[in-house]
């Protein structure tokens, strides 16, 4: 085979071996071009490329917030609104007030884990409390079984009413907390296209990192100010 003729045949197989990786990743810009132009010239190289299976696809923020307003939680849908406009509010800071993210991103990190855990304990008590629901009065065996057990009846009743109590009032504390960060979203985008000083987006950003400071306490509340009941 003439030298002609090996050059051409390799050339064919690099624009084969180029296409595949057209096909494969599209052209992807100026380096995508250059990309294929090596492949071309140097398609050896990049037929183990071609072979190697693809990386699995990891879910972006927008994949993973889908997924959880998918769930049907109100809440939840509403935890992930609050972290997508939180999110944008903050990358407005670049370039005017990016400092104040230096010492708090990890209690951005803080404050969103501690609402998805508010969150989940709102849904868990609510399963709990539509089961109590559903049960039905124990059958009696006579007037005297009645009388005795009714003072358990009656704590057991009041018992699902404390805990309805708890359940809205971790609700409303939740809500609270993100209609507030919400607020104060807005008050950052007030502050950057007002001309406000770059010290008033460090009080605002100071401000959200300390809202979770409000969820932290929710394992102090007592529903009427009643102490705990023990067994022992």
């Amino acid at each position: 085979m003439s030298f002609a003729s090996t050059l051409v045949l390799y050339l064919m197989l690099g624009t084969g071996v180029a296409g595949a990786l057209l096909v494969r990743d599209g052209l992807q810009g100026a380096a995508g071009a250059t990309r294929l132009v090596t492949a071309c010239l140097f398609w050896p190289i990049f037929v183990p490329v071609l072979l190697a299976p693809l990386p699995a696809a990891q879910p972006d923020a927008a994949q993973a917030a889908i997924s959880d307003a998918a769930t049907g939680d109100p809440i939840q849908t509403e935890i992930v609104r609050v972290e997508s406009e939180l999110k944008g509010a903050l990358q407005t800071l670049d370039g005017w007030a990016e400092g104040a993210l230096a010492l708090e991103d990890a209690r951005f990190d803080e404050l969103s884990n501690a609402w998805r855990v508010q969150a989940r304990r709102i849904r868990e008590l609510g399963e709990l409390l539509r089961a109590s629901g559903d049960e039905s009065s124990p059958q009696s065996d006579g007037e005297s079984t009645l009388v005795s057990i009714a003072p358990s009846v009656r704590a057991r009743r009041d018992n699902i009413q404390r805990l309805k109590q708890l359940h809205q009032r971790m609700q409303n504390d939740l809500l609270g907390n993100l209609a507030w960060v919400r607020e104060l979203v807005t008050l950052i985008h007030l502050a950057k296209y007002t001309g406000a000083p770059a010290s008033r987006a460090e009080e605002l950003v100071a401000q959200i990192a300390a809202a979770v400071e409000g969820l932290s306490e929710v394992s102090d509340w007592r529903v009427g100010n009643e102490p705990v009941v023990t067994c022992g």
